[in-house]
C-alpha cells in the first residue's frame, strides 16, 4: 500500500512541477518580448507559445493543488453536519467532482484524438500539430480524476480525505517551541 501512495503522490508532484516549468517558461518567454523589443528584435510565435504554456500551466498540477488543498471550497453545509453524515456527504461531493472531472476527461481526450485524426495545425507563425500544445488538458485531467478516486478509496476505507489533512494543518498549527 505504501508503494502505491508513493507512486500516486510521485505523479501528483511530478504534473505540478511540470506545471512550474511552464510557468517558467511563460516568464522566460515574456522577458525575450521585452528584451527582444528593446534591441529591435521579435520573437516569433512567442503569444502562441505562451498561451499553450498557460493552458499546460493551468491544468497539470491540478491533482497536487487538490491533494495540498489549494482548491477553493465551499464547506457550509459540510461543516454544520459531523460523524457518519458529514463522512457520506464528504463521498458524495467527491464523487460528484470525480464525475464532472471524468466527463472533461473524457471530452479533453476527444478533443485531441479529432485533432489527430483531422490532422489539425496551429494557425499562429508556428505550426505544429495542435494536439500537441492540447494534449496537456487530458492529461492534467485525467491526474485530477485520479487523485479525487484516490480521496473517495481512502474516505471509503474510514480515512480523511487529503484535502481535510492539509487543511486541518493549515487550521490549527503546531506551536511548539
Amino acid at each position: 500500500m505504501q508503494m502505491i501512495r508513493r507512486c500516486l503522490d510521485g505523479l501528483y508532484l511530478a504534473t505540478a512541477l511540470l506545471g512550474a516549468a511552464f510557468i517558467v517558461a511563460i516568464g522566460a518567454l515574456i522577458t525575450a518580448q521585452i528584451v527582444g523589443r528593446e534591441f529591435g528584435m521579435q520573437v516569433k510565435g512567442a503569444d502562441d507559445l505562451t498561451a499553450w504554456s498557460v493552458v499546460a500551466a493551468g491544468f497539470l498540477p491540478l491533482a497536487y493543488t487538490f491533494r495540498s488543498a489549494g482548491h477553493i471550497r465551499v464547506t457550509l453545509l459540510v461543516d454544520s453536519m459531523s460523524g457518519l453524515p458529514r463522512r457520506l456527504l464528504e463521498i458524495a461531493v467527491m464523487a460528484l467532482a470525480l464525475f464532472f472531472v471524468a466527463y472533461l476527461c473524457f471530452s479533453a481526450f476527444d478533443m485531441v484524438r479529432d485533432s489527430i485524426r483531422f490532422g489539425d495545425l496551429s494557425q499562429g507563425l508556428i505550426v505544429i500539430p495542435i494536439w500537441i500544445p492540447q494534449v496537456s488538458i487530458p492529461i492534467g485531467t485525467l491526474v485530477f480524476a485520479i487523485a479525487i478516486a484516490d480521496d473517495i478509496v481512502v474516505s471509503l476505507f474510514g480515512g480523511a480525505p487529503s484535502y481535510l489533512d492539509k487543511g486541518a494543518e493549515m487550521a490549527a498549527p503546531d506551536h511548539a517551541d
